[in-house]
C-alpha cells in the first residue's frame, strides 16, 4: 500500500495534533508540508518547532504534486475558502468543523466539493469515540427500541475572545458536536429547534451577539424530542455526554475519567477528569483520520461526509436564529 502525502492548512492546536498523527500514528499516509499565517510561520521557523516544511501560502501548498490530500485546520472563518481551493485543486479533503461560518458559504463550499468529485470528510470525531460508536451500534441493533428522546451536553473552557469572534458562535462551534451526535446516534434528522442563551461569563460576547450558555430544544423527523445543553464553563474538567431513550430502554455515552482509578477518602469519591477536548478525544481524532486514509485507499466514500457537514450547519444556523428571534425555527428554513 502506497503512502498518501498530506498537506495541512493551519497548525494550531488541532492542526498540530493531526500533524503528529500523520507522522506517528496513522498508517498509509505521511505528512509532506503545511501552511500557516505569516506570524505563526515565523514563530515556528525561529523556534525550530515546525513539524514539516512550511509553504508560503495555501496556493503553494496545493500546487505541490506530493501533496495528494489535505487537512483543513485553519480558523473557522477560512474553512469555506480553503475547502473550495482544495476541491478546485482536485485534492481529497479532511476538514475540521464547521464547514463555514454561515450556511450560504457552507453551501458554496459543498457545491465546490460535489462539483470536483473529491472525497470529503468532516471532523466530527465523537463518531469515532468508542463510547459513542458503541452507543450507535446498540441503538441501530434495536437495543432500546424506537427512539423517543435525546439529551446532549458539552461543557468546556472559554476560549480566547479573538477566537470566539470568528468561530461562528456557540451553536456552530461547541453545539455542532451535539447536533451531529444527535443525528448520528438516533439515526433521525432534526427538523425544528428552539434555542435560548445567556451571557454569564464573558460580557464581551454581547458585542458580537454571542452567548456562553445555551439550551436548545429539538424535534426529530420521527416525532422524538431532544435537548442540547451548552456551556463555556467547566471548572471541574471537560464534560460531555449523550443520552438516548427508547421505548425499551436507554443508552448513555459520556466523558470517562482520566484514569481508571478512583480514590475514596474523607472527601468521598475522588477521581481526575480530562481537562481538554484534545486530550479526551485523542484516540478518536486519530481514528477519524485513519478512517479517512483507509477510505481513500479503498476508493470508498469517507464518513461523515459533505451532507452531514451541511446538515449540521443548518441545525446550528436555525438555533442561532431561534435564540435571536425567540421562536421555533425549521431547519429547512436555515
Amino acid at each position: 500500500m502506497e503512502s498518501i502525502g498530506f498537506g495541512i492548512i493551519g497548525l494550531g492546536r488541532i492542526g498540530a495534533f493531526h500533524a503528529n498523527s500523520l507522522q506517528n500514528a496513522v498508517s498509509g499516509a505521511h505528512l509532506v508540508a503545511a501552511t500557516v499565517d505569516p506570524d505563526h510561520r515565523r514563530m515556528l521557523q525561529d523556534s525550530g518547532a515546525a513539524p514539516c516544511p512550511l509553504e508560503e501560502d495555501v496556493d503553494s501548498l496545493l500546487a505541490r504534486r506530493d501533496v495528494e490530500a489535505v487537512v483543513v485546520a485553519s480558523p473557522a472563518v477560512a474553512h469555506a475558502e480553503h475547502i473550495t481551493l482544495a476541491a478546485a485543486a482536485g485534492k481529497p479533503i479532511f476538514s475540521e468543523k464547521p464547514l463555514a461560518d454561515s450556511v450560504p458559504k457552507a453551501e458554496l463550499a459543498a457545491n465546490a466539493v460535489l462539483a470536483a468529485g473529491v472525497p470529503f470528510q468532516i471532523g466530527f470525531q465523537r463518531r469515532y469515540d468508542r463510547g459513542y460508536a458503541r452507543a450507535r451500534e446498540l441503538i441501530a441493533a434495536g437495543a432500546i427500541g424506537d427512539v423517543e428522546m435525546f439529551r446532549g451536553m458539552s461543557c468546556d473552557r472559554l476560549g480566547p475572545i479573538e477566537f470566539l469572534r470568528t468561530s461562528g458562535g456557540i451553536f456552530m462551534d461547541l453545539a455542532s458536536h451535539d447536533f451531529d451526535a444527535a443525528r448520528f446516534l438516533t439515526g433521525e434528522e432534526i427538523t425544528e429547534v428552539f434555542a435560548v442563551g445567556a451571557v454569564l461569563i464573558e460580557p464581551e460576547l454581547e458585542t458580537f451577539d454571542d452567548v456562553d450558555h445555551a439550551i436548545v430544544l429539538l424535534r426529530f423527523a420521527n416525532g422524538a424530542l431532544g435537548v442540547v445543553q451548552e456551556s463555556w464553563r467547566a471548572p471541574y474538567g471537560y464534560d460531555i455526554r449523550a443520552e438516548v431513550h427508547g421505548n425499551k430502554g436507554k443508552v448513555i455515552a459520556e466523558v470517562d475519567e482520566k484514569y481508571p482509578t478512583v480514590l475514596y477518602d474523607s472527601r468521598g469519591k475522588v477521581s481526575e477528569r480530562h481537562d481538554q477536548f484534545v486530550e479526551r478525544f485523542s484516540d478518536a481524532y486519530q481514528a477519524e483520520l485513519q478512517a479517512f486514509v483507509d477510505a481513500l485507499h479503498a476508493g470508498a466514500p469517507p464518513t461523515p461526509g459533505i451532507e452531514d457537514a451541511l446538515q449540521t450547519m443548518r441545525v446550528a444556523a436555525a438555533a442561532t436564529t431561534s435564540r435571536r428571534e425567540n421562536r421555533w425555527v425549521s431547519v429547512s428554513d436555515a
